[in-house]
């Protein structure tokens, strides 16, 4: 992550940082109440509740498939000649779903477009949902269990979900391309306000609590600005000097 983190672009983390200095009166709370205050972010608002409601049908849906067709996981499914279960059924069911969410997975690999990256995620978290009652079919140990971890865990599809952007980024460049880096992180922060939007919100509205205080502390601190000064000014000399490539 050379060209975001790299020692010649820290001139500008440095820049960013003191913007917060002119920022701090009006515009970091109005945005950090925007997020903190307002009730919008819930689940039950829209657009939030699009997510909502559609994990809401899947798991109607997938009763109601339950139910109408009496699955007998335990009964045979091949009696001669050997015996094969019926949850052997749901587990290849399952993976041929889980093997089309990564075909669609790979495909976004491929594409530089963001919407095609978001619509892939959000995708892979509701066929991750439908895994979980695929597999919860079997009522087998583990199986089970991880369908009901699946399902009832909304946590568990996040984390799966971020672990799937953290791949999707880096392999598509993340390491060497500053535009893959940025793009990555707004994809993670606009899933995370639509899969967990009370606690997304909460979380950027103290990141921008956090920015102002540092403001605060910079305009009103003698010493501290003094020093955040000398580091500005050496920052953009090494900028200046430093011949390599950013």
């Amino acid at each position: 992550m050379r060209d975001v983190f790299g020692s010649r672009n820290w001139v500008y983390w440095w820049a960013a940082l003191t913007s917060s200095v002119f920022l701090r009166l009006q515009v970091l709370p109005a945005i950090e109440g925007f997020f903190r205050d307002n009730g919008f972010f819930a689940p039950t608002n829209f657009p939030f509740s699009l997510v909502y409601g559609l994990n809401i049908w899947l798991d109607q849906l997938a009763q109601g498939i339950e139910d109408a067709v009496q699955f007998n996981p335990n009964a045979p499914l091949i009696s001669s000649p050997i015996v094969v279960p019926n949850w052997i059924l749901a587990v290849i069911i399952g993976l041929l779903v889980l093997g089309g969410a990564v075909s669609m997975y790979v495909r976004a690999l491929r594409s530089h477009a963001l919407g095609d990256d978001i619509l892939t995620l959000f995708g892979l978290y509701f066929v991750l949902r439908i895994e979980g009652h695929i597999i919860g079919f079997t009522n087998v140990g583990a199986l089970q269990g991880a369908g009901d971890l699946l399902t009832n865990n909304p946590l568990a599809g996040f984390w799966i979900l971020m672990l799937a952007l953290f791949v999707l980024v880096f392999v598509g460049g993340g390491v060497s391309s500053r535009r893959a880096f940025w793009r990555g992180l707004l994809e993670a922060v606009l899933i995370a306000l639509f899969l967990l939007p009370t606690q997304t919100a909460g979380f950027l509205a103290d990141f921008f609590r956090l920015l102002t205080s540092f403001g605060n502390t910079l305009s009103t601190n003698l010493v501290l600005g003094v020093f955040w000064g000398i580091a500005g000014a050496l920052l953009a000399l090494n900028r200046l000097t430093n011949t390599q490539s950013a």
